[in-house]
């Protein structure tokens, strides 16, 4: 028996849209790479948080970030392997794992410091640098 290959109405998702947003795919991947966020999906979680939100950018961004911190998860998940366990008979932790989970750590730590582009600008106090051509000339 046959079934319709979809229940949603057509016009509710053009091919002309869905054919732009895949060329902005690519597009959007090498931004994200060039802010910071390196895993593969960011893209997809960052189009789906735009969509949703009805293109909230700042959000959106947000969304891309969570997805890489998922994708890291903990430090703490990185377990010995065969290789640890052959050259720490005794169980315990050896320096190569220890390096694995404080790389783990670090790239953990670099993505949540991300500064995200859409996020609003928070105003300057005075006493703040905002190391531009204003803050030169007052501090000559």
């Amino acid at each position: 028996m046959d079934q319709p290959a979809a229940n949603s109405n057509p016009s509710a998702h053009p091919a002309e849209e869905i054919r732009f947003q895949r060329h902005l795919a690519s597009i959007l991947a090498a931004q994200l790479l060039s802010h910071g966020l390196t895993m593969p999906g960011c893209e997809v979680a960052y189009l789906g948080a735009h969509w949703a939100t009805d293109g909230d950018c700042e959000l959106a961004w947000e969304a891309a970030r969570r997805h890489q911190l998922q994708m890291l998860g903990d430090a703490i998940d990185i377990v010995p392997t065969g290789r640890d366990a052959r050259s720490d008979r005794s169980g315990m932790t050896t320096v190569a794992l220890q390096q694995r989970r404080e790389a783990r750590q670090a790239e953990i730590d670099r993505v949540r410091a991300l500064i995200n582009p859409f996020a609003a600008q928070q105003p300057h106090a005075d006493s703040e640098l905002l190391l531009d051509n204003a803050d030169l000339e007052r501090a000559a």
